[in-house]
């Protein structure tokens, strides 16, 4: 129930689950201090932001050292057109996840990450979205 709204009242989980509202809050502070939930964060519709272009970003870099990859993931994770970031198997080395107003936003972006990153940075592609079918934070806890 939580994560698809953070912000319902423990009492309506609690008549939900047939528990308390004190007791339903004890277990949601324990699964915040075990660190299930990580954190609560309010999702920003990307629409009233004027991030309406969201493209996927396969990037291939030219060697895999560890001072090197440190380094770049921090570029990446100070980013801000990067809302995601993932390091994979495959052809690719990276995978982000890029938010921008619009392709000018999006080939500035490329042209800073060429340049300040362009004795790392092989080749990249972009995957542009045509339509959200599925976007979602939430995942199964049942077992």
């Amino acid at each position: 129930m939580l994560q698809e709204n953070a912000d319902i009242p423990a009492r309506s989980i609690a008549e939900t689950v047939n528990l308390s509202p004190s007791a339903t809050e004890r277990r949601i502070a324990r699964l915040k201090q075990e660190g299930l939930i990580e954190k609560v964060v309010a999702i920003v519709n990307p629409k009233a932001v004027g991030r309406t272009l969201t493209i996927l970003v396969e990037l291939e870099i030219q060697n895999e050292h560890r001072h090197t990859l440190d380094q770049f993931q921090r570029w990446l994770g100070a980013a801000p057109e990067v809302q995601s970031c993932w390091y994979v198997t495959g052809d690719a080395d990276y995978v982000l996840l890029v938010a921008v107003r619009d392709l000018d936003e999006y080939n500035h972006f490329i042209d800073r990450l060429m340049e300040q990153q362009q004795a790392l940075v092989r080749k990249y592609k972009s995957l542009v979205a045509l339509k959200t079918v599925k976007h979602s934070l939430s995942l199964s806890v049942l077992p």
